[in-house]
């Protein structure tokens, strides 16, 4: 399939945390905007970092704080199993890694979104 060249007002590489709203900023002002990003919108934070570490170490917070309750407040038999954080991540909190919610809240902006990498052909 040939790539068409087209002009737009700007290019946003990197459609991470900031790049996403710098996109959608810019579009919502009325400019041409396409946002180029290789992997998922949105970034690593929402993904793989921020948001899925924060659940797990919640998850192991919560094991420790179950496992202080003999001597204080009864008894309690703690089993860890990371299966059900995996769940709430891939589900919960990722959606399968599926970045969709993400590219229509861009391009309701009047944004475009490209998957993939970018080459710029203009005037320098």
């Amino acid at each position: 399939m040939a790539h068409v060249p087209h002009e737009v007002d700007a290019v946003v590489i990197g459609m991470g945390v900031g790049g996403e709203h710098a996109a959608e900023r810019l579009a919502e002002e009325g400019l041409d905007v396409v946002g180029v990003e290789a992997e998922l919108v949105g970034g690593e934070c929402p993904y793989w970092a921020c948001i899925p570490s924060k659940m797990m170490i919640r998850a192991g917070n919560l094991l420790a704080e179950a496992r202080r309750v003999p001597g204080m407040a009864g008894d309690v038999q703690v089993a860890a199993s990371f299966a059900p954080v995996a769940d709430r991540i891939r589900e919960e909190a990722t959606d399968d890694w599926n970045d969709q919610v993400a590219v229509d809240r861009f391009t309701r902006s009047r944004g475009r979104a490209d998957a993939g990498c970018t080459r710029g052909l203009g005037r320098r």
